[in-house]
């Protein structure tokens, strides 16, 4: 049964934060997007689980959302004060659950870290602390970062849908269905064809990273509850970082399921079973 999502959106100064809802005055749900995904890719689990209120959330760059201004870039932190500015509008007094897939997870993280008094939990897929340099890569990084910045962007119109959806399966691991549906909303039909609706700058490099000393305070200050979905067929990175940081939280559970990176859209029924059974256990 497809539940009935409407469209919304929030200001925050002159940036237009896109947000998919399914309003049923019921405990709240923010989901937060992987890169270069867009709320689209949570369509699948919120039809599983339409006993929740959701708010579904277009990172700037992303989808619908407003792309940053031409002096701006793309930093991780900056998509933590997105999603705070957005939940001060949202649910300023009461505290919500915050989904988040691969750097969506990790923007949850980092939030969970600093305003743990603003969440139920946290349902981390594919995602856990973040990327890091180390100390004596930070030159590099920087190096790196201000190099992308100088190189032309690469063509953003295609002559139909379909090569659009090829060009992401051939960067990623979603099946033709599922990038379609991804694709459909960071598209727009224009006179000479698609034209791409994400920011040419979500590919540069970023110029920031925390070191992982500081990404081992983050995840010690994570105290809230928090459980990691990973996938079986998913990104190697995340069996890394739960043996890297795993043992600094306070309160994480891990499960395993089947699929890919995107195993939130592959076995939306799966994961929403095990969702549901963790936050009705949450204190």
């Amino acid at each position: 049964m497809q539940v009935t999502i409407t469209e919304t959106s929030y200001e925050i100064d002159e940036l237009k934060i896109a947000c998919q809802r399914l309003d049923n005055s019921n405990t709240k749900i923010i989901a937060l997007h992987g890169w270069q995904d867009n709320s689209n890719s949570f369509l699948p689990l919120i039809n599983q689980m339409p006993q929740y209120d959701w708010y579904a959330i277009d990172f700037p760059g992303h989808g619908l959302s407003s792309w940053r201004n031409k002096q701006a870039h793309y930093y991780f932190i900056d998509y933590v004060d997105d999603v705070y500015r957005v939940l001060q509008q949202i649910a300023p007094n009461e505290k919500v659950i915050i989904v988040g897939h691969s750097m969506g997870a990790m923007v949850a993280n980092l939030f969970a870290g600093c305003f743990p008094d603003k969440l139920k939990c946290v349902i981390a897929i594919e995602g856990l602390a973040c990327v890091t340099t180390p100390d004596s890569e930070v030159t590099a990084q920087l190096r790196n970062a201000i190099e992308s910045r100088a190189k032309p962007s690469s063509k953003r119109v295609f002559k139909r849908f379909d090569q659009v959806v090829n060009a992401r399966l051939a960067v990623s691991d979603l099946d033709y269905d599922n990038a379609a549906l991804i694709m459909k909303r960071n598209t727009q039909q224009v006179e000479d064809g698609i034209k791409l609706l994400t920011d040419p700058k979500l590919k540069h490099h970023s110029g920031f990273r925390f070191s992982p000393s500081q990404c081992q305070a983050i995840c010690t200050d994570t105290t809230v509850p928090m459980l990691l979905i990973k996938a079986l067929n998913g990104f190697k990175m995340i069996s890394q970082a739960i043996e890297n940081y795993g043992q600094l939280y306070t309160n994480l559970d891990v499960i395993a399921i089947p699929g890919g990176h995107h195993c939130h859209m592959e076995y939306a029924h799966v994961i929403a079973k095990e969702v549901d059974v963790y936050v009705n256990g949450v204190n």
